[in-house]
């Protein structure tokens, strides 16, 4: 396989973000982030950010590209992940994409999905109606998209309405099915940790992120309709508002992140993945040599 990309996928928490950097060092490659939240700069905290340590041993791209404010889709993060995979490989060098937002894996492996034409009548009388009107409504047609669309984005909550009136499926169903040829030659692999274990150290996160100052981060911050989705963002946000306390906020940060552990599930259920099964208190050094050993045999082939 000439010069394919070597993906690296596991759940949030994981231990991913870890491995990643001595996995590139021993594969002279460059890391290629593949997290929707980490194109935003001044979100450290509640994203887990690689440190500025961990990103001068090893080059990493698509990572603080906006302010928070600024809004974010699968189509942005396409454009900036071809360039920077023509600039890297245009170098000699190997790319090692590396995180856990499935959707954006789909697009980089097969594209965008397309959605159906713009009916001018029916986008008309869907934009005139009040955002919590269509809030209600996407809650019905499709909760998996409503859960994670900022209550207060009237344009992407427009769009779900609008795709299913005209489809009579769920937009988030949709963007699932995608076909086509492969975009890139690519090898996957992942780590995988028992739910016993990943749900231990989702919580010793999400402690971590509240001790290391989140509280303080998220009152900073001007926090766009796609930058208020994030886990951790939106619990704190809310708690400031006055909608809970903070330890209410801690709660739903574990719930939340839980939940979207089975949503990359789901995902990641998608594509030929080789899972290295981590144990307790499995670090890199137990888990690079045996990703390399998977890389090697399938770039060899």
């Amino acid at each position: 396989m000439s010069n394919p990309l070597l993906v690296l996928v596991g759940a949030t928490a994981s231990g991913k973000s870890a491995v990643a950097v001595p996995l590139a060092e021993r594969l002279g490659a460059e890391i290629l982030s593949m997290d929707s939240m980490l194109v935003y700069r001044g979100m450290e905290i509640g994203t887990d950010k690689p440190p500025a340590a961990e990103r001068a041993r090893v080059p990493h791209h698509l990572i603080d590209l906006l302010d928070p404010w600024q809004p974010f889709d699968l189509r942005r993060y396409l454009r900036a992940a071809d360039a920077a995979v023509a600039e890297v490989q245009g170098r000699g060098r190997r790319v090692l994409v590396a995180g856990g937002t499935g959707l954006y894996l789909m697009g980089l492996c097969k594209g965008v999905f397309e959605s159906p034409p713009v009916d001018p009548e029916l986008r008309a009388r869907l934009e005139a109606l009040p955002t919590a009107e269509l809030r209600a409504r996407v809650e019905q047609i499709d909760p998996e998209l409503w859960e994670r669309v900022h209550p207060n984005d009237h344009r992407r909550l427009r769009r779900a309405a609008e795709v299913y009136e005209q489809t009579g499926t769920p937009l988030s169903e949709l963007q699932r099915q995608f076909q086509g040829p492969d975009r890139y030659p690519a090898v996957f692999c992942g780590i995988r940790r028992s739910r016993p274990d990943l749900h231990a150290r989702i919580r010793t996160r999400v402690d971590a992120m509240f001790a290391g100052g989140l509280v303080d981060e998220v009152r900073g911050l001007e926090l766009g309709p796609t930058a208020a989705q994030a886990v951790g963002y939106k619990e704190v946000r809310a708690a400031l508002d006055g909608e809970h306390d903070l330890d209410q906020a801690r709660a739903l940060v574990v719930r939340h992140t839980v939940r979207l552990v089975r949503r990359q599930s789901a995902w990641f259920k998608r594509f030929p993945i080789r899972w290295v099964d981590a144990a307790p208190g499995e670090g890199p050094e137990q888990i690079v040599p045996r990703l390399l050993e998977i890389y090697a045999g399938k770039t060899a082939q």
